[in-house]
């Protein structure tokens, strides 16, 4: 299926910032019209991504452009609490409810449309952590896997309806989240990849940008690790 991408539409959870603002500038400069959906400036629809109605808005807001959904990239995330005898149950819920629950959440609203209109792509930003944690990422970890698992589900159930779902899972990504991360625990990091070096959100956007073109037309249920051979 070969998507029309100056006629179609994007969006973006999370596009605001970091990766998610990565990924709707590759989005945009590959034809799209991309809605940003965050809580922060400069979102199309500001709103709680664990919400129905936010989806909808955002749908929406696409349809008044002319440009029918056509990608749903899932990048808001939130990580909070710490090692699990610490870890509250406020801080579980946020980050399950925004990591895992939201991509839920949106897939289902916007998969009617996509199919409706001959299909589309879904990327779910997962994480190296789902798949091998550290102390103290319980909640996120949790959440980043449960994206995993969803993916596969979802790539399954949507399939016949020409819908690709795909995950990617970054390393450590030099954002606003990692800023506080001290400079040692960086070169670590660092150090424990194949290239040396902690990625840009750039090099995860492309990837992101891959999945959503036709080119990876005959690519479903799969998660692509974006870590520089950290798990290598």
């Amino acid at each position: 299926m070969a998507l029309r991408r100056n006629k179609r539409g994007a969006i973006v959870t999370g596009g605001a910032s970091g990766i998610g603002a990565a990924i709707v500038q590759c989005l945009r400069r590959d034809g799209y019209e991309v809605c940003i959906v965050d809580m922060r400036a400069p979102a199309a629809v500001k709103g709680d991504v664990r919400e129905a109605r936010t989806a909808k808005r955002a749908l929406k807001w696409l349809a008044a452009k002319g440009a029918p959904v056509g990608v749903l990239v899932n990048c808001a995330g939130i990580s909070l609490g710490g090692p699990l005898p610490r870890l509250v149950q406020s801080d579980w819920d946020a980050t399950i409810g925004v990591d895992l629950t939201a991509a839920y959440v949106f897939i289902r609203e916007t998969a009617p449309v996509m199919a409706a209109a001959g299909g589309g792509r879904i990327v779910n930003v997962s994480s190296t952590l789902a798949l091998r944690a550290r102390r103290g990422t319980a909640a996120y970890s949790a959440a980043k896997a449960g994206l995993i698992g969803l993916t596969r589900g979802a790539a399954r159930d949507l399939g016949r309806d020409g819908i690709n779902v795909n995950a990617v899972a970054p390393g450590l990504v030099e954002t606003n989240l990692t800023r506080d991360i001290p400079p040692e625990t960086k070169k670590k990091l660092a150090d424990e990849t194949a290239l040396g070096r902690i990625a840009q959100p750039e090099d995860v956007a492309e990837v992101v940008a891959f999945l959503c073109s036709p080119a990876s037309r005959h690519i479903t249920g799969e998660t692509i690790r974006v870590d520089g051979g950290q798990l290598a």
